[in-house]
């Protein structure tokens, strides 16, 4: 869900906080406020905002020192400064401290407004700037939602360390891309990551596939066997589907973690070895650990950095994004003609709700390139359960309701069907984010 611009005003006067919350709320911000600095550091740190209006003035910590407390805990937050008339001085000093800017008291509507329009274009200049560069260096997870974002944000902070990452998500979410990305950012670039896909090989054989064994171990075992972890020495070993792992090995695969050493079964030699572990699940491990299906101990070592994608529905801007990537994808793989989705494919892909998430997108958009016929997908192409979609009506309206009500109900259901997404459901009703927020608003304190 898209969300208001989060603004914190800090000001130990009442009617100074009052004015500006006042104005703001009337151009739709979201406003959060302190008393103090020690206060504001404290909000700052529960909910952090997109701007801070900070007054110089203030008993205990006053607006300069909490500045510079800011600037060190929170890097690139933007402050503009309150200050009153004759201590204009204080405010160009707090301009050269690092504050973005100053408003002087007292407020005149247009310049609170004018002030606040600047700062949150900076910052939203500098926010679109630092996406881009994360999309530009990660071109391999596709999408532009704040949600890729973030797992942009986390992949760039951890790619460059030793610390173990736990993947959550469901199927087809891009567990196995993620992992990827990390890796070919880490110290271990030059070298193959190693797979194992923990569901895909029966249990008896798993311990076997991890550490290896040596000739004679088990009935069959007629050669020794170096195992996925010895492979992976000096590189990054993934387990995919973790959670899948029997209990009884999961105490070995601990000890293999934590110290870097393993022994092939039927073996006595410790073997050392230096591995980077990235594991995934689609399982919630936290309830495997309840029903014993799973170690706590294993589940803490592997949850060091954790990182959460969500399902295609819960995302669903990034849909036509990725169809489109897909569409060129499998266009020149095959060499098809197909170049476009046509309007009525392109509303079935955004209202289908993606049980398979991303790879049943790509399947989807392959199957609609080798059945096309000429340079644009339409709906007949698609698979026959995103065909089967109805276009959603409300056709049960009770006599008597009145136009607003009518908006109002048509606007609170296509923003439910998008799961939330203000920019999505405002393009579909074809008016602005801002009036849909406005609308939104109105509703909210009926």
């Amino acid at each position: 869900m898209n969300q208001l611009e989060k603004i914190l005003i800090v000001d130990d006067e009442p009617d100074t906080i009052t004015i500006l919350r006042d104005r703001l709320e009337m151009d739709h911000y979201e406003v959060i406020t302190a008393s103090s600095g020690n206060a504001a550091l404290e909000q700052i740190d529960r909910d952090l905002p997109d701007l801070v209006l900070l007054d110089i003035q203030m008993p205990g910590m006053d607006g300069l020192e909490t500045l510079a407390h800011i600037n060190r805990r929170y890097p690139g937050l933007l402050v503009t400064m309150l200050t009153a008339h004759g201590s204009i001085q204080r405010a160009v000093e707090a301009t050269k401290l690092g504050a973005y800017d100053f408003l002087e008291k007292p407020f005149k509507s247009e310049h609170i407004k004018a002030k606040v329009d600047k700062a949150l274009e900076h910052h939203r200049a500098n926010k679109q700037s630092e996406r881009d560069e994360l999309i530009h260096s990660y071109e391999e997870i596709v999408g532009e939602s704040p949600q890729i974002v973030e797992v942009l944000k986390v992949i760039e902070k951890v790619a460059g360390t030793d610390s173990t990452v736990l993947i959550h998500g469901e199927s087809g979410t891009g567990k196995e891309l993620v992992a990827r990305a990390i890796h070919r950012n880490s110290a271990y670039a030059d070298k193959e990551m190693v797979v194992v896909n923990c569901a895909a090989i029966p249990a008896n054989l798993l311990e076997s596939e991890l550490f290896g064994h040596e000739r004679g171990a088990f009935t069959g075992a007629i050669y020794q066997k170096i195992g996925k972890f010895e492979r992976a020495n000096g590189s990054s070993l993934f387990l995919d589907e973790i959670g899948d792992m029997p209990v009884a090995l999961q105490a070995k695969l601990l000890r293999a973690i934590q110290e870097q050493e393993i022994e092939r079964v039927g073996g006595t030699n410790v073997i050392r070895v230096k591995v980077r572990i990235i594991a995934a699940t689609n399982h919630d491990l936290r309830r495997a650990i309840e029903d014993g299906l799973f170690r706590q101990d294993l589940y803490y070592r592997l949850n060091m950095i954790p990182i959460h994608l969500l399902s295609l529905r819960e995302r669903r801007e990034d849909i036509e994004i990725l169809s489109e990537y897909f569409l060129r994808k499998h266009s020149e793989a095959h060499s098809q003609p197909v170049r476009i989705i046509s309007q009525k494919a392109r509303n079935l892909l955004m209202q289908y709700d993606w049980p398979g998430n991303v790879r049943e997108l790509e399947y989807s958009i392959l199957r609609a390139v080798l059945f096309a016929e000429g340079e644009a997908v339409l709906p007949k192409h698609l698979p026959d359960e995103i065909q089967s979609l109805k276009k959603q009506t409300y056709n049960d309206i009770p006599i008597g309701m009145t136009m607003k009500q009518m908006e109002k109900e048509l606007i609170l259901k296509t923003l439910e069907r998008m799961d939330g997404n203000r920019t999505r459901t405002a393009e579909i009703l074809g008016i602005s984010l801002r009036a849909l927020q406005y609308r939104l608003k109105d509703y909210a304190t009926e």
